[in-house]
Order: C-alpha cells, then structure tokens, then sequence
C-alpha cells in the first residue's frame, strides 16, 4: 500500500488566487490517483472474500462517513491519499491467530499477490484510460506534432543555428530516431539540455549530419533543453505591439502601441515565437529593431535585458494567429491505440532522463520530484491547460505511481510482492521467511522511504525557492501572449 507524508506550510499572505489553485490542483490529482490506487487493493480483496475494516478517503482523524457490511467508509482529516485496512495483514492480528479464512494471510499466496497488484494495476489502468477516453470525445492537437518534422524558422543565436541548420531542411533523422515527427524532437530535445544530438538533415536533396546541443532553459522550475527549431506550421504574423512596461528597454528605445516589428538585427521577423527566442540571445547587447509606426519604417536601438528570468524588452504582443489544430474523434481502437502510445512515449522518455543519470549526464535532483514539485507542476498544468492540463499530470502521476510501486522496494507492494515471490520459492525446498526476516525487510525499506521523502522535499525547496536564477516567469506582463497554443 501507499503512504504519502507531506507538510506544506504556507502563511496567510501566501494564499494568493494562484497558490489557492495550486493547492486544489494538487489535493484533486495526487488525492485522486492514490485513492485510485487503494481502491484496487479493496475491490480485490471484497472480490476475493478478505474482510476489509476500513476504506479511507485521505489521513488520520475520522470526520465523517458510514458502515456498511464490515466496512467502514470515511472521510479522514488529512486529504492527501487514503488507505485501506483488510484484516489479518499483521501476523499479530486475533484473525490470523483464529486461523480466520477472510484473514489477509490465511489465505494462498496467489490470492495476496492479486490484493498486492491490483493496486498498481489500477493506477497503470487511469493513466491508460485519461488518453483514451481523450482521444474517444476530445481529441485536439496541434497539427503540426503528428507531422515530418520540416523546419520553418531558426532563431538567430540559437542551438540550431549555430548548428547550421536553415528554414526548409528536413530532419531525418534525430537522436537516433528514423523520420522523426515534431513530437519526437521536441520530446527528445526537451530532456537533452546541454548534450550533443545527432541530427541528420535533408536539403537540396542532400543529407548533412549535423550535431545540436540544446541550450538548458528553466521551465515552471525544471530544466529543459531548447533547440530553436520552429515548424514550418507556425503561421507568418509579424508582432504587433499592444502595450509598453514602463522602464523597460522597450519603452526607453521609443516603441508605441500599434508598432509592427518587422526586422530584428536586420533579418526578417517571421513570427513572435522566433522573435521571442532570438532574444535570449542577446543579453545586454544592443540590437536594431527595425518597425513600422503609421505607414513609416524606423530603425530603433535597444538592448535586451533579463526580466523574470527571461531575456525580454518589455512589451504585450497581440495574440499571434492559432496553430492549426487537429480535432477527431477516434474510434475505439484508434483510442485505445492513442492510450497505449502516450503512455510508452512517458515512459521512454523517463527511462532516458534515468539512464542520463546513470551515465552521469543529469543529476538525480533534476528527475525526482516529491509533493511541492508535484503541487507546482499540477498548479502550473491548469494554469496553462486547463482542465486538460490536470487530466494529463493526473494520468503522468498515476502512471509513475503505479510503475514505482511495482519496484521491489521494502514497504511498497513491490517489496511485499518480492517477499511473497521469495517466500513462495524457499517453500519449494521446504524452507520459510520468518517473520521477524519480513519485519527487517520492512523496517529497512521504511527507512530508506523516509530518506528518500526528505530528499525529494529537499530537493522542491532548493529547486523552486532557493535557486539563484528564477524560474520560468509567471504569465506575463511582457513578451509572453496568453496562451494561443
């Protein structure tokens, strides 16, 4: 079974609008993927004729609820999670003394197994079934992510720039993915920050293998890698400027409202996301950007400066067009396949963040989260997707909660089950695991738990408060539009 311990303290001045919603974010996705999870443990043991006690919804103190059977269903003081309590699972309890059949350990090894997996199972089961009853009713995507992966716009100063790759190239071939969509390299560039990436283009009918080392940006508190590279999909919509923050580079090189930007360091703007990005290339440099104001052209001289932790001159920019998207209703197997596909993409891509560390290419700090990173990045997913945006962190979770608790780690239902294997096995050539030998096991593994929790809050602290360099902004007063895409 799973036990979540967490203390988030927050004082009266910091319940602000967004941290009210990263709170409720956080208690709707972890409370739901955890109750989800313990609910596996108890429809397989009722299925199986065990006695359950109690079916909790969240921690310590009852507040309310009500028996019925058996079992008492409640609603606890604490809602991080829930639990539940089948009797006869201690050697200690008076049912398993009495030998009772619906004791927990009177019964086979096989059924305690199905008790033990259900609750990962059910876990793996929401993760499979969020994508899928996506892709059955409310599939949108942006179009261009299910596309060759062909290049529209380079910024100026970025990786693939100094790459060598131009607008109109064709990938081909990307961190060793053969005819790679924009999913793929922006998945693969996302956790490759600071690293070479093979990369292999078409142009002219030509292939030229080039090498691209993203450039480690901070986003909503984790690192991740930027390559520059924008699709061809992106509509052409040179910004226009809707308002200037006092003081800032923008307002003291003289831009207006209404002011079109159309050259940047004399290159042609070709939209705002490659003028956002060739920015960050030049930090307290001064540039000329060239711009329309009433029918005249005028050349202004600026210079980009760090704002929020982001190289920007200080401007609203009207909303750019949208992207085109892809909206469909799929079958159901087209679902189900969609399901399927996201789900081994997630896991793919975790298991090469956790072989970079094993290789000593990315530290263990930037991979593991504990309850304030999850708190934040459940805040930041409604923030920015909405009510899609927790459904896929909910689904993110359930599956690494599920796939962690299968590890053979004492205390997890990983470790009962790797016991139980054991145990199984010493019964083969008349042998058995006491229980004082179980007792050990456990103990060890709650102690390595309890490490490992201080650890990952360790690690949120430091990560999202105490970091030198901020964060990825909050939504912006400047550059940054409301979310288009």
């Amino acid at each position: 079974m799973v036990t979540a311990i967490a203390a988030l303290g927050f004082g009266a001045s910091f319940l602000t609008g967004e941290t009210l919603v990263m709170l409720a974010a956080f208690f709707v996705v972890l409370g739901t993927t955890v109750v989800i999870h313990e609910f596996g443990h108890f429809a397989a043991a009722k299925w199986l004729g065990m006695k359950v006690e109690i079916f909790s919804v969240g921690f310590g103190k009852r507040l309310f609820g009500f028996k019925w059977k058996e079992t008492d269903y409640r609603l606890s003081l604490l809602p991080l999670g829930g639990y539940v309590k089948i009797t006869g699972m201690d050697p200690e309890e008076e049912a398993v003394q009495q030998r009772r059949p619906d004791a927990y350990l009177m019964r086979s090894k096989w059924h305690q197994f199905l008790v033990l997996v259900a609750g990962p199972a059910m876990n793996i089961a929401l993760a499979l079934a969020i994508p899928f009853v996506i892709g059955l009713f409310f599939f949108k995507a942006p179009a261009y992510l299910s596309q060759p992966a062909i290049v529209g716009a380079v910024p100026l100063g970025s990786a693939a720039a100094e790459a060598g790759i131009q607008p109109g190239d064709r990938i081909v071939k990307f961190a060793g993915i053969e005819s790679p969509t924009w999913s793929k390299v922006r998945d693969y560039t996302a956790i490759n920050d600071g690293k070479p990436v093979p990369v292999t283009i078409e142009r002219a009918g030509q292939r030229l293998d080039l090498t691209v080392v993203p450039k480690a940006r901070q986003q909503a508190g984790n690192t991740v890698g930027d390559a520059g590279l924008l699709p061809s999909d992106i509509p052409t919509a040179q910004p226009v400027i809707v308002a200037v923050q006092p003081g800032s580079p923008a307002a003291q090189a003289g831009l207006q409202p209404q002011d079109k930007l159309l050259k940047f360091d004399s290159q042609t703007i070709p939209n705002f996301d490659w003028f956002k990005q060739s920015l960050q290339a030049y930090e307290n440099r001064p540039v000329t950007l060239t711009v329309e104001r009433q029918g005249r052209t005028l050349d202004l001289s600026l210079t980009p400066r760090r704002i929020e932790g982001e190289i920007r001159i200080g401007f609203v920019p009207a909303p750019p067009p949208p992207l085109p998207l892809t909206k469909e209703r799929k079958s159901i197997l087209g679902a189900a396949q969609h399901a399927l596909n996201e789900n081994i993409r997630f896991l793919a891509l975790t298991g090469e963040a956790f072989r970079q560390i094993f290789r000593g290419e990315r530290k263990v700090a930037d991979v593991v989260s504990g309850p304030i990173g999850i708190a934040k990045a459940s805040g930041d997913a409604v923030k920015f997707g909405g009510l899609e945006g927790l459904f896929f962190i909910m689904g993110l979770l359930s599956l690494n909660l599920g796939i962690f608790n299968l590890l053979p780690i004492p205390v997890l239902d990983g470790g009962h089950i790797f016991l139980l294997t054991l145990d199984a096995m010493a019964g083969w050539v008349g042998w058995r695991l006491t229980d004082d030998i179980k007792n050990r096991f456990n103990q060890a593994g709650f102690a390595m738990l309890m490490l490992l929790m201080a650890f990952v809050m360790f690690n949120d602290v430091t990560r999202l408060w105490w970091k030198s360099s901020p964060a990825e902004p909050p939504p912006p007063p400047v550059e940054n539009p409301p979310p288009a895409r």
